[in-house]
């Protein structure tokens, strides 16, 4: 009946094992680094992040290229940054950024917060300190970024696609409108490597680098990175000279751009010179055209360049040229008076012939007056009309010229700026661009990530800052802070009772030990039958457990392999921008990430088990071997006798006499191996007092 007890106690105490157990376990994750440590280990998290992860998200990034704001101009759109072998340059990437935060390094300082924040949050430590180290990485960076450029040949790549587009849209603004140039494709092209060489674009480019490097690893308090244009712009009006002279472009930059906005402002549309000629503001113009010597148009041509030049480095404040046009107008008076001659003939030419001696005395009579005759009465006729009239049409042509074309022409910024787009906007923002340069400080840093209007926000920036210049430190107190003050107060309780709930967990092993013990003391007729009983149980139940999370955790695996809802669901807009990243998270590749973790955790879990099963089988062989060792060795002991009612020793109580001749072997008197009274009399039982009446291989009375 008590082994049945027993036995039902054993039923009820299996389901007990296996809550304490998984209890047990559960708390050693949340108050054991190493617990987590292992998953992590197991999973190969850190590997699969770089390998996997990180490598499919470079080459999203790459692959799709990467915008970057020039800041050559206001108004520019940013640029994508391509790459011709998105493959390469994503391994390359990857590599230096590996080599900046090496996985070793990620992983060594994870382990480093688990073994501080773990203690911490449960409460066995009031404080915790995580030094990242980042100076050492940020020292990194110079030497990374140019294996990095010499590796993808970065410089021709920025070139190309950052470069190229902003210096066609600068000199655009300078030369297409404003001076009637452009610049196909191709020269675009070759004048930006003419103006950005590659040298000097990879000088500043590792400048900057070692600028601002010293800043963030703390070996300085701030950083100025400064890039300047100006001679760059220098170079610019080299090419526009170059443009004009090898396309002669002078007449149109000249003219068209300078001479004739100043004639079109000056002159009607029509000015009659008298005798029935006008000139027009065209015909003037081209006068002013033909007569000008190409070494004068090309020395006024590379003089409205060097004034822009001038301007745009900021050499000087106002963007004015004159072009005096005092000889111009001397040699316009000579080209005009012959064109008006000319259309003075063509006039008398036209005009028909008098048809009686009145109509001719009636012309003469114009001609003598200097009037143009209604008809002529012979062609001698119009060589004295013509001598009559080319004086004083000369001295006419001669008085327009001085009155109509300025001596002087004046060209302005705001000329300029109505050529351009009806405004001085885009000589004056791309002055003041060239004029600052490219210039980038700790104070631009702080405006990126602080609102400039928020004074807290900007405090906080500097802060943050100041804290990544001495050293990434994080400790209790930043947790707590992040965390604010309501948070942080629940989170200290949950601290208060997680140390508490750890401090008394040996109670789990003490509700363990009851309902054993007690199995011991029922099923066990004496100490080493309880053992066995204790040691039975515990083994055997400790086994159960541990093959029953095996098979059960098997049906898991075998229902996390068969469920697709177990993989990761991506947004189709993050699968649209990263599609190779989307593509991995979508795989099965988390998900045995994931099982590598859990079984290990699962292997945990059942390791709980083994040192019941292995102190239980113990326990249980010294229950059933030490009684035979003890015969064995001949370790036999008399009871002392039961006391009477009177203090002595009871008298003895009858013993059964065999029959005649009956021989007792004590090998065959065999008491209950789970009691104490190990005692069986024998032959050579050397305990046998030989006084007692027994003889050897007898039976007789042993109390």
């Amino acid at each position: 009946m008590r082994k049945i007890l027993a036995l039902v106690l054993a039923a009820w105490f299996l389901p007990l094992f296996f809550i304490v157990v998984t209890a047990n376990h559960v708390l050693d994750t949340v108050s054991k680094p190493d617990v987590v440590i292992g998953m992590v280990d197991n999973a190969e998290i850190f590997n699969y992040a770089y390998d996997h992860l990180m490598e499919n998200l470079v080459h999203d990034v790459v692959s799709k290229g990467v915008e970057v704001d020039s800041g050559l101009s206001d108004s520019s759109e940013p640029m994508t940054l391509s790459f011709d072998d998105p493959d390469v340059a994503a391994a390359a990437i990857t590599s230096s950024l590996e080599t900046l935060v090496p996985r070793e390094y990620l992983k060594q300082k994870f382990e480093e917060s688990m073994r501080g924040v773990v203690p911490y949050v449960t409460g066995k430590t009031d404080e915790f300190e995580i030094d990242l180290e980042v100076q050492e990485r940020v020292r990194a960076v110079p030497d990374a970024v140019r294996v990095l450029v010499l590796e993808l040949n970065l410089i021709e790549q920025v070139t190309d696609d950052l470069l190229v587009p902003q210096i066609a849209e600068f000199t655009s603004q300078i030369s297409g409108n404003a001076l009637g140039i452009s610049f196909t494709e191709q020269e675009n092209e070759d004048n930006t490597r003419v103006i950005f060489a590659p040298e000097w674009v990879e000088q500043q480019l590792f400048g900057a680098i070692d600028e601002i490097t010293p800043y963030f690893a703390g070996d300085s308090d701030g950083f100025e990175i400064e890039i300047e244009l100006d001679n760059r712009v220098v170079v610019v009006g080299e090419i526009l000279k170059d443009k004009i002279k090898a396309e002669d472009t002078l007449y149109q930059l000249v003219f068209t751009k300078v001479i004739d906005p100043a004639i079109q402002n000056t002159v009607d549309q029509s000015t009659s010179v008298g005798f029935g000629v006008s000139l027009s503001e065209q015909e003037v113009t081209e006068a002013v055209e033909v007569i000008a010597p190409r070494d004068w148009v090309r020395g006024h041509g590379d003089a409205v360049i060097d004034v822009l030049v001038e301007y745009m480095i900021g050499n000087s404040d106002d963007l004015n040229y004159s072009i005096d046009m005092s000889e111009r107008k001397a040699a316009a008076v000579v080209e005009l008076q012959g064109l008006a001659r000319t259309k003075l003939v063509r006039t008398l030419e036209v005009l028909p012939t008098c048809g009686s001696s009145a109509e001719g005395f009636s012309a003469a009579a114009a001609v003598t007056s200097g009037k143009v005759p209604p008809c002529l009465s012979g062609g001698p006729m119009i060589n004295i009309a013509l001598n009559s009239f080319v004086p004083k049409m000369d001295q006419q042509v001669e008085a327009f010229v001085v009155d109509q074309i300025p001596g002087e022409i004046s060209y302005s910024l705001s000329d300029f700026g109505s050529q351009a787009g009806g405004s001085e906007n885009p000589f004056e923002d791309a002055r003041k661009r060239v004029l600052e340069g490219l210039s980038f400080s700790e104070q631009d840093l702080l405006n990126m990530i602080s609102d400039e209007n928020d004074p807290e926000s900007r405090a906080d920036a500097e802060e943050k800052l100041k804290t990544l210049a001495a050293g990434v430190l994080i400790t209790e107190k930043d947790f707590i802070d992040a965390l604010g003050p309501d948070l942080s107060q629940q989170f200290e309780d949950v601290r208060g009772y997680m140390k508490t709930g750890l401090a008394i967990r040996w109670l789990l092993w003490v509700v363990v030990l009851i309902p054993l013990i007690a199995i011991a003391f029922i099923a066990g007729g004496g100490w080493m039958g309880r053992l066995k009983w204790a040691g039975g149980v515990a083994a055997v139940v400790a086994l159960i457990v541990y093959l029953g999370i095996g098979v059960g955790w098997s049906f898991v695996d075998v229902a996390i392999e068969q469920n697709p809802d177990f993989a990761v669901d991506v947004n189709p807009e993050f699968r649209t921008d990263y599609p190779r990243l989307a593509a991995e998270l979508e795989s099965d590749e988390p998900v045995v990430r994931l099982q590598r973790a859990l079984e290990s955790w699962q292997r945990g879990w059942r390791s709980q088990t083994v040192p019941w099963i292995i102190a239980g089988l113990l326990a249980f062989a010294v229950g059933v071997v030490w009684p035979r060792t003890k015969a064995l060795r001949g370790d036999r002991k008399i009871p002392w006798p039961p006391l009477g009612k009177t203090g002595g020793p009871s008298a003895p109580a009858p013993a059964a006499v065999p029959p005649p001749g009956t021989v007792t072997d004590v090998a065959e008197i065999d008491l209950d191996e789970d009691d104490d009274l190990d005692y069986k009399p024998g032959e050579d039982d050397p305990d046998l007092d030989p006084d007692s009446g027994s003889k050897p291989g007898t039976s007789g009375s042993q109390f």
